[in-house]
């Protein structure tokens, strides 16, 4: 299986058997049986049609900032996607259209944004991962309310069997955590963002502002994906008459604040952020913690919470 994956994505690309610990932010020791790193929009493209060739699964890999692995093999190819390019592509007196690869790490994505006075995502400054998970998840920035996904105007898209697709923003169905990737389980290549002309001050200034209050609410620099679980609808917070419809809220109500199973333990700071501590980090202790925290808030309120962390 190696060699036909070499000669189709050339020789000496494909990897065995690689541990995918440096990729992930959980910081979990897991195996890719079949390893490649996409470095552009043809290689993206090669590596879909590669598996569907050779009837691989395959799984696409940004910045590992918002999935976990549930067992420690994944079978199959794992393509890192380091496709990052940032193009200007039209412009008015008012906005500038950009095209963005799929790879291109959202920090570095908002600080050359910010340094041209390109307002719409300053918001989401230290939001971690690459833009092809910021889309797939439409991430949020809750102060004020803003997603990724407002700014998008389309997209190059391809499926499973490799087959290319150009969409426009309604394509996406954006709600709340959602983008229909997560159902069509189609692969983002690039997007175009509209972007609004501004100073580079005043869209520092809110970049900046998003980003101290991201380090005072939420844990900084240790191994996280994040919110871990989806805030609840109005249709449950009205249901079981809440006052709010925070994950975080019912997680701290139900007792799990600090809770610890093995290395992974519920956030102090954050109670929606599960946190690896360090040590013999194990696969189970984090599934079992994710099944507790569910548990109880189910027992409590009655909810069943839903990840925003992918797991697969």
């Amino acid at each position: 299986m190696k060699n036909q994956l070499n000669r189709l994505l050339g020789e000496g690309r494909i990897k065995e058997k690689i541990d995918l610990f440096p990729y992930l932010s959980m910081k979990l020791h897991v195996i890719a049986e079949y390893y490649f790193e996409a470095k552009s929009k043809e290689d993206i493209l090669n590596a879909v049609n590669a598996a569907h060739t050779v009837k691989l699964p395959l799984v696409m890999l940004g910045g590992g900032s918002n999935i976990i692995f549930g067992h420690s093999l994944v079978e199959g190819l794992v393509v890192k996607n380091s496709f990052s390019s940032i193009t200007e592509i039209s412009k008015t007196d008012e906005t500038v259209d950009i095209e963005v690869g799929s790879g291109t790490y959202m920090a570095f994505l908002i600080q050359q944004l910010t340094d041209k006075g390109l307002s719409g995502l300053e918001y989401h400054k230290g939001l971690p991962g690459t833009v092809g998970g910021a889309i797939y998840m439409n991430s949020k920035w809750m102060h004020p309310l803003v997603f990724v996904g407002d700014c998008v105007v389309s997209a190059l898209l391809i499926d499973n069997q490799g087959r290319e697709k150009k969409v426009d923003k309604n394509y996406f169905a954006f709600d709340y955590g959602y983008s229909v990737l997560q159902k069509t389980k189609e692969y983002l290549v690039s997007v175009v963002f509209r972007l609004k002309k501004n100073t580079c001050e005043e869209v520092m200034q809110r970049s900046d502002e998003s980003l101290i209050y991201r380090k005072k609410t939420q844990p900084i620099g240790v191994a996280t994906c994040g919110c871990f679980f989806k805030n609840i609808s109005d249709d449950e917070q009205k249901l079981h008459t809440l006052p709010t419809k925070s994950a975080g809220y019912l997680i701290d109500k139900a007792g799990m604040k600090g809770t610890q199973i093995g290395s992974f333990g519920v956030s102090e700071m954050h109670v929606n952020f599960i946190v690896n501590y360090g040590g013999d980090a194990r696969l189970e202790d984090l599934i079992k913690l994710v099944r507790l925290i569910k548990e109880q808030v189910k027992k409590k309120f009655g909810v069943e919470l839903r990840e925003e962390v992918q797991i697969v």
